[in-house]
């Protein structure tokens, strides 16, 4: 008797799937739908990462390209991966951005002062990450815009278990170029090019720091 109401059950199952598939042929013409429309599914904080069409100089503001430059700076001045080849190309490399940002004077600052400690972390596995947060500003009198920065560095490699040591301060960055903040650097007649070949579109611009002085928390 079970076996029977089980095929009976199964039976009555296969007739209710044919039957949504008529359906659903009846309400859609495969035959009349010639064109593909493709959806993306973006959700979640993805959006924030969203491409779309590159603003221009003015479009942006020079008073917010001066805090993205200042904020790419302090980055590349402070950040750590565990890999001294990375401190290596920082340091030497062709394409290292730091030299383009600074003056002589203070990328030899950088070296003496900075360097060491980044080129240590890395050769023990150790990674900082860099947030700058609060305004950016330049305080009534002074030469120097204060930047607020938090570091999370995680000083044991491999350890899923680690929480990594936060540390806060505030840099001082003083500008020696501000009036060409905004203009492009010859030869980058467009930052679109330097997008194209992979290069950090901050080489394009006029921005050049020539001191650096820190208050840490």
């Amino acid at each position: 008797m079970k076996k029977i109401i089980g095929y009976i059950i199964g039976f009555l199952t296969i007739l209710t799937v044919f039957g949504m598939i008529c359906f659903v042929s009846v309400m859609y013409d495969v035959n009349d739908k010639i064109a593909v429309e493709p959806y993306f599914f973006r959700t979640g904080m993805l959006a924030i990462n969203q491409t779309s069409i590159p603003q221009t100089i003015s479009e942006i503001g020079e008073s917010k390209l001066r805090d993205w430059l200042i904020q790419k700076f302090v980055k590349e001045y402070l950040y750590v991966v565990p890999d001294v080849e990375n401190v290596a190309r920082r340091t030497s490399g062709d394409r290292a951005i730091l030299p383009y940002m600074m003056t002589a004077k203070a990328f030899k600052q950088w070296q003496q002062d900075i360097v060491p400690q980044i080129n240590d972390l890395a050769s023990n596995g150790g990674m900082r990450t860099v947030h700058v947060f609060n305004e950016i500003f330049k305080p009534s009198g002074s030469n120097y815009w204060r930047v607020d920065y938090e570091l999370k560095t995680w000083n044991n490699p491999n350890d899923m278990d680690e929480v990594p040591e936060k540390t806060r301060g505030t840099m001082y960055v003083r500008i020696s170029n501000e009036d060409a903040i905004g203009q492009l650097k010859q030869p980058f007649a467009d930052v679109r090019d330097l997008l194209i070949k992979g290069v950090d579109p901050a080489f394009a611009f006029r921005f050049t720091v020539s001191d650096v002085m820190f208050d840490k928390e």
